[in-house]
């Protein structure tokens, strides 16, 4: 693969995107590829306005990417990568930005699951955003598939001294963060080209988008001898106790999940699997945490949409009509407070042998 893309001090790149969380100031240029599929170049126009919805202290996000990476595609009434042909499932448009960026929304979901300690989450975590005993002072820190870098952010301001990079197929990250922290556009389904060695690399909720034994391989190449390599998941099917009829909506919905990840060779049950690959891809002292917490349904409302339309639509072969006609019914059971639905969380760690 190409090196990644990053937006350098003194580069002078080819195409400057700017996406600003504000539904006013926001247009898109469409125009058709090769392969007829529409795709569109984000370009602000608003330069001043840099207010944001849901969230006061929420910024506009202006990154330099090559022409190829800036284009997006438009399916559905949703933007998705065009990168590698959209193969990610889950949108990228501002609807998702206002919701993982305010206050306590879902992106930050699995962060808040480590380090709370309130019901239902109350894990005694000493309130770290990892797992895996790394060492103090860690130099080089990498995190995969960052979204909207809000990990990294807690990460490189809690670490200074180290030097941290976040990975992701879309340039939806902040402008303002700390000195320590730059984000790259780059693939962590292709070969991994990072010129150094990592001391520590984090990955958290990759379904559907990079093969996870290969991940798992890659991170090992990777790594520093000693240094160690965390995935945080949820796991399909959720858990639930009696109170949920198998043939409602939301039972339904679940399964067909499930059936479409397996179809597309990315099954959303991998995680327990996570531990045995690890120890099979050459790392040692690995520890897997069979339920690190639990994730009520009902905090998945705001991105229902998101995370169904593409799997349902491409890989299933529902109409877009379809799946919004369906999801009312799930979102009627995610409300029923007499139903109680979970999704487990795995947390799974190995250290490279020294």
């Amino acid at each position: 693969m190409a090196a990644p893309t990053s937006p350098a001090v003194g580069d002078v790149p080819p195409v400057e995107t700017s996406v600003q969380e504000t539904e006013a100031g926001q247009s898109a240029t469409h125009v058709l590829d090769e392969g007829n599929q529409l795709v569109a170049d984000l370009e602000s126009t608003d330069d001043d306005n840099d207010s944001a919805v849901g969230s006061d202290d929420s910024q506009s996000i202006k990154t330099s990417l090559s022409s190829s990476i800036a284009r997006y595609r438009i399916e559905n009434g949703r933007s998705y990568d065009q990168y590698k042909d959209g193969q990610y499932a889950y949108p990228n448009d501002e609807i998702v930005l206002v919701i993982i960026n305010r206050p306590g929304a879902n992106e930050h979901w699995l962060t808040r699951i480590i380090r709370s300690t309130t019901p239902p989450f109350k894990l005694m975590m000493d309130q770290s955003l990892y797992l895996s005993p790394i060492k103090k002072n860690p130099q080089n820190v990498l995190d995969i598939g960052t979204g909207t870098g809000l990990w990294a952010i807690e990460f490189a301001d809690e670490n200074p001294s180290a030097t941290v990079i976040g990975t992701d197929l879309s340039p939806i990250q902040p402008t303002f963060v700390p000195p320590n922290l730059s984000f790259m556009i780059d693939d962590a389904g292709e070969e991994w080209v990072f010129p150094q060695k990592f001391d520590f690399i984090h990955a958290r909720q990759l379904h559907c988008a990079v093969e996870e034994k290969r991940l798992i391989e890659q991170a090992l190449t990777n790594l520093k001898p000693g240094g160690f390599f965390e995935m945080q998941e949820l796991c399909f099917p959720s858990t639930c106790d009696a109170s949920n009829p198998p043939t409602n909506a939301f039972s339904t919905w679940n399964a067909l999940m499930l059936e479409a990840s397996i179809k597309m060779g990315q099954p959303l049950n991998n995680p327990p699997k996570y531990a045995e690959w690890m120890r099979d891809a050459g790392f040692t002292d690995g520890k897997k945490e069979k339920t690190l917490g639990l994730w009520n349904m009902v905090n998945t409302l705001d991105g229902l949409d998101g995370f169904t339309m593409a799997m349902f639509t491409r890989v299933l072969g529902w109409s877009p009509e379809e799946v919004t006609v369906f999801l009312v019914g799930v979102r009627a059971d995610c409300k029923n407070k007499a139903l109680h639905n979970y999704w487990p969380v795995y947390n799974t760690y190995g250290q490279k042998p020294l």
